[in-house]
């Protein structure tokens, strides 16, 4: 479902103001402004449905024609790489260069795993980094790098949705076409909620329930190319045993 604009009113603008009115040209008092800042409010959500949702097959907006890796300059001595949080919600791995241009997978920490010691004087000794925590805005490389690559830290990582400019017209939501109509019923149920139309209000917010709770079916059953596997884990009863973590900025893209 296009933005807006449809021949035949075929797109969220119209079906937002068919969902208030049963006219796709009616409430005119619902401007294009209001309409496209709550459409992208409603897309949001539905991306934050979708990132807890998706396992293996990690979501990515279509909109976007680069993938979500970005890379920056590994500098000697630099422990801390900023991260945009206007375009990063979610790291997924990071990598770091090593001096013979090896890729390395770092291993992601937090304070939690270092209690009882300053992080500070762990991995005190500059080499190649090993391992990261998320601070902030931050990445902070252990140990900081004794040396200096070009490109050579790259992050993979979920980015925010190409929203929609009021005036788009052909462009449509990076999400499957099967629940697009999520955000026209969304800006209709802010529409109703402002206006204080509670049955019609009501109705929109069973009707979103129910297609966002298939949204989430749908989207947490999407990697049906790989069979599911059962594997002995091995448990440690002994004492003394040491946490581990998942290998879950001029960036350039």
């Amino acid at each position: 479902m296009i933005f807006s604009g449809h021949a035949t009113n075929q797109d969220i603008v119209s079906d937002t103001r068919w969902l208030i009115s049963g006219d796709p040209a009616g409430v005119t008092d619902y401007g294009i402004n209001d309409i496209t800042r709550n459409v992208n409010r409603w897309y949001d959500r539905v991306v934050s449905l979708i990132m807890r949702a998706d396992g293996r097959w990690e979501w990515d907006d279509d909109n976007y024609d680069t993938l979500p890796v970005a890379t920056t300059n590994l500098v000697s001595g630099q422990p801390d790489y900023n991260i945009a949080s206007s375009s990063f919600l979610n790291l997924i791995r990071v990598e770091v260069k090593d001096q013979s241009s090896n890729w390395i997978l770092l291993k992601p920490i937090s304070y939690e795993d270092r209690k009882g010691s300053a992080m500070t004087e762990w991995a005190e000794t500059d080499s190649t980094p090993e391992s990261y925590d998320k601070v902030g805005n931050s990445i902070i490389l252990y140990p900081t790098s004794d040396y200096s690559s070009d490109s050579a830290l790259k992050v993979y990582f979920q980015r925010v949705p190409s929203y929609f400019a009021y005036d788009d017209t052909t462009k449509v939501a990076g999400f499957a076409p099967l629940f697009h109509r999520i955000l026209s019923m969304g800006a209709a149920y802010d529409y109703c909620l402002v206006n204080s139309f509670p049955e019609k209000r009501a109705t929109l917010k069973g009707e979103i329930a129910g297609m966002e709770a298939q949204l989430i079916a749908y989207y947490s059953q999407r990697s049906k190319d790989e069979q599911p596997r059962m594997t002995l884990h091995k448990e440690d009863f002994g004492v003394g045993g040491g946490n581990s973590g998942e290998p879950s900025v001029g960036w350039e893209s």
